[in-house]
């Protein structure tokens, strides 16, 4: 009997073990994939004061196209109503948000608009940018301007269908149809304007320097960045800041597909520094 009992408590102990090992490796594992995410962004910072270019963000749309038109009016009455307001404050973009303004019509030859409608659905391009367009912690795919699709798009009687899109052929996916709009933090620019048009822009950003917090005496100013290494999103407006700039243009400079990219090479001490939006720099790295 004695024994019995010693090899049920053996197998017992054991057990226990093995559960403890298994709690353990799940830990871990959760651990390594919140680091691999690059959700911990607490060694970065941006440079205060160091604004390189103050921007506005707007829809783009295809050239003549009349949804430009009909979501302008949209966009009005979900500005007056509060809605814009509720959803900027959701997001900690409340002092971002502008007061649409009156934007001349370019609309010419086939309705756009009703080509949509038709097919039910307005396909909405956009990458992974925290806070427009992104999956939280629960799963869900939210942001500044998912919302403000979701609620356009409920006003014109369609259903908005996000497809993430490689953002430096965004307007050849607008004009070939893969895509009815570009609708994830665009900067507007006369340059894009040749290729495209635009809403009414909608809220204001600006370009910022994020490093680690390491070098925060080190990198103060753009001549002190002058023999940095830098990186930035691909055609995106960091990287015409870089390019724009006399000292910033002499740096060393690496694209990368996405905004989130350009942190995880600061992060990882590949590159000195990342130009990007304030909009996610805020949101991701803070002050």
């Amino acid at each position: 009997m004695e024994i019995k009992m010693k090899k049920i408590l053996c197998l017992i102990m054991t057990a226990a073990v093995m559960l403890s090992f298994a709690a353990c490796a799940d830990k871990t594992q959760t651990t390594d994939n919140k680091e691999n995410a690059g959700g911990n962004y607490s060694d970065l910072m941006t440079i205060d004061g160091l604004d390189l270019a103050v921007e506005e963000y707007g829809i783009g749309f295809r050239t003549g196209s009349d949804v430009v038109d009909e979501v302008n009016k949209i966009m009005k009455e979900l500005y007056s109503d509060g809605t814009l307001k509720e959803i900027a404050k959701k997001y900690d973009l409340a002092d971002n948000l502008l007061e649409p303004k009156d934007v001349p019509s370019k609309a010419s030859g086939d309705s756009d608009l009703a080509y949509i409608k038709k097919n039910g659905k307005m396909i909405i391009g956009y990458t992974v940018y925290d806070p427009m367009n992104y999956t939280n912690d629960n799963g869900e795919f939210v942001g500044f301007d998912t919302e403000f699709a979701e609620a356009v798009c409920e006003k014109i009687g369609v259903t908005p269908e996000f497809v993430e899109i490689n953002w430096d052929t965004k307007e050849i996916e607008l004009n070939a149809k893969s895509i009815d709009c570009i609708w994830n933090g665009f900067t507007i620019s006369e340059e894009r304007e040749e290729n495209l048009d635009f809403s009414a822009p909608y809220i204001l950003n600006k370009q910022v320097v994020v490093i680690r917090k390491a070098d925060k005496d080190k990198y103060t100013d753009t001549a002190s960045l002058s023999g940095a290494k830098l990186a930035a999103e691909t055609s995106s407006a960091g990287e015409g800041a870089i390019k724009d700039d006399k000292n910033l243009s002499k740096a060393s400079y690496t694209a990368v597909p996405k905004q989130t990219d350009a942190l995880l090479e600061v992060k990882a001490s590949t590159v000195d520094a990342a130009v990007l939006d304030y909009t996610l720099a805020n949101s991701m790295v803070g002050k």
